[in-house]
This record gives structure tokens, C-alpha cells and sequence, in this order.
């Protein structure tokens, strides 16, 4: 029998860390506006990395959908409790790259148990 970590697919939380579905996939072709709006979202996103990766985090791009933007938050930043401000801050920085309203959607895996040792 595999033990269930070992299957754990992607839990998608939202920004109260409420269970939310998985993004769906995505269609073969992206439009050019979608192409040129990902492309925003991503250069945004490498101009907040150095001072994530100062930190010992990053924030990995997954998807985007509309104005649905799925990122994966890695390193220090993963659990960590100021988790929840690095998001936000993220998200003003997409929000004034783009000049839309963006949805900042945190995607986490769950961690393996850690065993208890028993003497």
C-alpha cells in the first residue's frame, strides 16, 4: 500500500486558506492578448524575485487565467508566517503592472507527516 503523501496532488488555498479547486488545465493556444497579459504578469513577477530570493523564498508563476493569477510560494517563503503580507505585496505589484484587479491565488503541496519517535 503507498502511503498518501506519496500521492498528494496540489491543494489550491485561498487568501484565508479556505480549500479551492485546482486551476483547470490549460487550453492548447493562448490568445495574443492572453499571451501579452502572462507575459506582464511574469516580468512583474521576475522584478519582485531578487528581493523574494534575498530572503530565502521565491513565488513560482503556475498559471493564468483572466485575472486569476496562480502562484507557488517556495523556499522560506513556503509556511512562512509573513506569508500572507509577501502575497499581498505581490499582488499590488501585479495589480499596478497591469492595471487591472488581480486575484492572487496561493497554490500549496502538503508536506509529508514528520513521524513521531516513540522510546
Amino acid at each position: 500500500m503507498l502511503d498518501s503523501a506519496q500521492n498528494a496532488q496540489p491543494k489550491v488555498v485561498d487568501d484565508v486558506g479556505a480549500p479551492v479547486a485546482a486551476p483547470p488545465p490549460k487550453a492548447a493556444e493562448e490568445s495574443p492578448a492572453a499571451a501579452a497579459h502572462r507575459k506582464v504578469i511574469s516580468d512583474a513577477l521576475d522584478a519582485i524575485r531578487p528581493n523574494l530570493k534575498r530572503d530565502g523564498g521565491d513565488c513560482e508563476l503556475i498559471d493564468v487565467q483572466g485575472d486569476k493569477v496562480y502562484v507557488k510560494m517556495v523556499g522560506a517563503c513556503s509556511g512562512c508566517q509573513l506569508s500572507n503580507m509577501t502575497l499581498n505585496g505581490v499582488q499590488a505589484k501585479l495589480v499596478e503592472a497591469t492595471g487591472r484587479m488581480i486575484r492572487l491565488i496561493p497554490i500549496t503541496t502538503p508536506q509529508a507527516p514528520i513521524p513521531l519517535k516513540l522510546k
